[in-house]
């Protein structure tokens, strides 16, 4: 196997070229090269040509600015002729509609039209024939004097040129021979041979092998070159024609790295027809010498970055693209910077609001401390990213963007992407391809003739550039398997062959892009269109190429998932299924380790080994930690914390001493969290404002003006489209609730003292920080209302159980030492307050309309005291209680065989379940 030289040498002797339509790329090759001797495909024949006939120096990178040329003559076109058959194709898609008419302009330029016309012409040529005529071919971006539209050079003008000037000049090609019969090359291939033998040059034909013999294999090739009768026949599994079936592809290139791996004389040419490195790294994983097979995935997370970029163009911000963005692995923003932001994002999916500005004011200013430090911090450098990407102007995306500004970013990314490669020691490649493809956008953006664009035209344009360009990761080290990508890259029988992935990657050609009397229109003119007809026959005959050329052994590898979808079967199984009555006999499955057996007359095959299941133990009543005391210090607790301690010591000790907590998940919060988090702000802000005299109206009227920042800087994703109805039931909702919380304060006579107001006090010997939703004062009362957004069924139980700790703790600690405060939960999403009664709020839901709540919470407070120090002389002998349904029957005994006080009716009654959202449920082997 040998890749081909991709210059061009010009030879003063006769020439002999090998010519085929798969040997652009590699190609597989019995004798080594010869001086005189080319292998080409379609590309380099051209430029072969090109230069002993004198043109030189045509890009043949320019397909997207002739997408682009060509959609600016139809449009004007289409100013005189309103009604032509394209019209309500280029009103829906112009870039689609441009791509396939230009399509259609090349093929009937290779063919030989010269797009002239009479009166009987079809109403389609007869467009084609007056777009050419709006166009001149040039090799420049410079506006014509002419007026015309200037069309680049393509490959079928390239093409044409060459044809019409070879019959008079001299060449020096001698010989050609010909990998695919003449009558199934593309027409204007057929014309290109007939004008060399004209000139001169002979033409000949590579045969196909034959081989005889009566091996499964050798059935097989006589069934494809059609020399057995119909009948199916008996595989006799001699090992010279296997099947390797696989759930996946990554199990199937597992398999046969090992398989190659325990077999280093099995040495088979490769036939991967996808450009993929799943067989290459399996390879390498297995020790292997790397293939420097190409990459071609239009996922790779680097050009990723070219869709990504326009999100920050636009009015409302796409949060879930803008995450994307900051979390890509490599990208224009410095690291910490988009980790900060990521997180912001994930919590409040907007930009702007005051929580990101002191989040980026405190990263600048910890920045700014760190360079004093570290001289290779630029901190202008890290502000210019940032202004760059998230201080720019955005547009509307009902509206246009001035093209300047699109074409300012993808310049940006370009040149950073160039300068990345060359500053990184790794030298990344896709960071060139990420290079070039922005520098095609801005390249495109700088011929059109509009001066702005809407949010769907940019869209087309990038997807239009944007493509899985291949990509070297890794080189060819030496040992290397051989291998090739077109099924017709043959120059000679090779001994054994190995099929990745016989599955079907083919285009199926149904039906002809022709009318029938545009077909016989043309051949007035001599031309003849290729028909789906002979496309499909060179298909055929191209994809039984590995097989008739395998002369001892073929492996066909056939994975039920690719990338994880659905394959589909080749079409040459269909007649392996014609040919044998027993496939069974000659296939393995990698998910059948019995079906093996099969392999081991061949190969030393992979040996499975079968994990043992390693199964958790039960939860323990008690972690006992000999050191726990002075290790639990702690100045200060939270409700939170506190809450963990007295109910599951466990999770109190993993979280907040240990520090054992798990990671923010880089994604935009559920609608659920986000709702929640959302109508806290509105009201956190209405209730900062004057509400004494406030009508209904004036609440609403508040609440639609505020929506407008609010829902930009910390709910942008209610603003994406289709989220409409979303946005105005919770604006339906917030309106709702707001009015009733806010008549409720008048109708009470409460005035707000606070919002999110910090309480600071003292539970027994420990000091006590928490926030508050929300304070109230009359006269010399006190009411603190947690905000919930949903929820009022548990609210209603926590009070009638007495277990509103939180509210019972708030009320000591925010009032007068021998006073109680009043509390009340508000459910924003039903508008509704719940209390224990209504002495502070005659519209609250009262849940024990007698109780008096100061009583009440003085028995919950010294509940709530009696079980701390409890918990407390648990810690002091170095016991931590693990409290879940399995271990709550074994932790009282345990209590008392260790001389522990166990629990009594002063102090708070245990929960009976398993914590509610348990991180660490696999520390305590509480996993089902």
């Amino acid at each position: 196997m040998f890749s081909t030289d991709k210059s061009i040498i010009l030879s003063s002797t006769g020439m002999i070229i090998y010519f085929g339509l798969g040997l652009d790329d590699e190609l597989f090759l019995k004798q080594p090269l010869l001086g005189g001797v080319y292998y080409m495909g379609e590309k380099r024949f051209l430029r072969l040509l090109e230069a002993q006939l004198g043109f030189v120096g045509y890009s043949s990178d320019n397909e997207h600015l002739r997408i682009e040329q060509y959609r600016q003559a139809i449009t004007l076109h289409s100013i005189d002729h309103p009604d032509a058959f394209y019209t309500a194709s280029f009103l829906s898609d112009q870039l689609a509609t441009a791509t396939d008419l230009l399509s259609r302009r090349d093929e009937l330029k290779q063919a030989g039209w010269s797009f002239q016309m009479d009166k009987t012409c079809p109403e389609r040529l007869k467009v084609l024939a007056e777009l050419e005529q709006k166009i001149e071919l040039s090799t420049n971006n410079e506006e014509s004097p002419t007026g015309k539209i200037q069309l680049s050079y393509g490959f079928s003008d390239r093409f044409s040129q060459v044809l019409d000037v070879l019959p008079t000049r001299n060449i020096t090609i001698q010989k050609t021979y010909l990998v695919e019969p003449f009558e199934l090359l593309p027409v204007h291939f057929q014309r290109l041979f007939t004008i060399l033998k004209r000139m001169g040059v002979e033409i000949s034909e590579i045969p196909e092998p034959r081989f005889q013999g009566i091996s499964d294999l050798n059935i097989f090739q006589a069934a494809l070159q059609n020399e057995v009768k119909p009948t199916k026949q008996i595989a006799k599994a001699d090992g010279s024609l296997l099947i390797l079936r696989s759930k996946r592809e990554t199990d199937a290139a597992a398999y046969v790295a090992k398989l190659l791996h325990r077999n280093p004389n099995f040495q088979p040419l490769i036939l991967s027809v996808e450009k993929n490195r799943i067989l290459d790294n399996a390879l390498i994983q297995e020790g292997l010498p790397s293939m420097g097979i190409l990459s071609a995935s239009s996922a790779r997370p680097m050009l990723q970055i070219i869709k990504l970029a326009p999100a920050f163009l636009w009015e409302p911000i796409d949060p879930y693209k803008i995450m994307e963005f900051v979390t890509l692995r490599v990208k224009p923003l410095e690291e910490e910077l988009a980790n900060r932001i990521a997180r912001q994002l994930a919590e409040t999916p907007g930009i702007g609001g005051d929580r990101w500005l002191a989040m980026i004011r405190n990263y600048f200013d910890e920045l700014v401390n760190k360079a004093l430090e570290d001289k290779n911090i630029d901190t202008e450098t890290i502000r210019d990213q940032y202004r760059f990407w998230f201080r720019r102007n955005r547009y509307n995306t009902s509206d246009a963007v001035p093209i300047q500004e699109v074409e300012e970013i993808y310049q940006y990314l370009s040149y950073w992407a160039f300068q990345q490669f060359e500053d990184s020691g790794s030298r990344n490649p896709s960071l060139l391809v990420l290079s070039e493809q922005a520098r095609r956008i801005q390249e495109l953006l700088q011929t059109l003739p509009e001066k702005s664009l809407t949010y769907l035209e940019l869209e087309r344009i990038i997807r239009t550039i944007y493509e899985s360009s291949p990509v070297l990761f890794k080189v060819q080290e030496v040992g290397f398997c051989n291998f090739i990508h077109h099924p017709s890259a043959f120059l000679a029988p090779v001994p054994k062959l190995l099929w990745w992935n016989f599955v079907q990657m083919e285009q199926s050609h149904f039906f002809s892009r022709w009318y029938a009397d545009e077909r016989t229109y043309l051949v007035k003119f001599s031309i003849a269109l290729e028909t789906p007809r002979d496309e499909n026959a060179r298909l055929i005959w191209q994809r039984r190429q590995p097989i008739v050329h395998a002369k001892e052994q073929v492996l066909l590898v056939i994975p039920a998932r690719i990338v994880g979808k659905e394959s589909h079967f080749h079409p040459l199984f269909s007649d392996l299924q014609a040919t044998f009555k027993n496939l069974d006999a000659i296939t393995v499955s990698t998910d059948q380790p019995e079906s093996q057996d099969l392999f081991t007359h061949f190969f030393d095959v992979p040996q499975y080994v079968q994990l043992k299941p390693i199964a958790l133990g039960n939860p323990k009543p008690f972690l006992h930690l000999a050191t726990l005391n002075d290790y639990l210090l702690k100045d200060y607790e939270t409700y939170t914390s506190l809450d963990a301690l007295l109910y599951y010591p466990y999770q109190w000790v993993f979280k907040y001493k240990t520090k054992f907590i798990k990671s923010s998940i880089l994604s935009v919060v559920k609608d659920r969290t986000l709702l929640g988090n959302l109508s806290h702000r509105f009201f956190e802000q209405l209730l900062k404002q004057d509400i004494t005299n406030w009508s209904k109206s004036d609440v609403e009227g508040w609440i639609d003006e505020q929506s407008k920042k609010m829902f930009t800087q910390e709910g942008a994703s209610l603003l994406m489209y289709g989220r409409e109805p979303e946005k105005v039931n919770f604006l339906n909702r917030l309106k709702y609730a707001a009015w009733s919380l806010i008549s409720a304060l008048q109708n009470n006579h409460w005035q707000v003292l606070d919002t999110e107001m910090d309480i600071v006090g003292n539970f027994l010997d420990i000091e006590i920080r928490a926030k508050a939703d929300l304070v109230l004062k009359r006269g010399k009362e006190v009411a603190v209302v947690d905000l919930k957004w949903r929820g009022i069924a548990h609210r209603e139980t926590m009070i009638r159980n007495q277990e509103d700790l939180q509210l019972v703790l708030y009320s000591k600690l925010i009032d007068e030492p021998d006073n109680w405060a009043h509390t009340s939960y508000f459910i924003i999403e039903k508008g509704k307050l719940i209390a224990r009664n209504t002495q502070a709020f005659q519209e609250a839901n009262p849940i024990q309309p007698d109780a008096d709540h100061t009583v009440v919470h003085e028995t919950i407070l010294n509940k709530m005291e009696a079980t701390y120090r409890w918990r407390q002389h648990q810690i002091e002998q170095g016991w931590i209680e693990v409290r879940c349904e399995q271990t709550k029957h074994d932790i009282e005994a345990m209590l008392a065989s260790y001389g522990l006080p166990g629990i009594t009716m002063d102090m708070l009654e245990m929960k009976p379940s398993n914590a509610t959202f348990d991180d660490y449920k696999t520390l305590i082997n509480l996993i089902f």
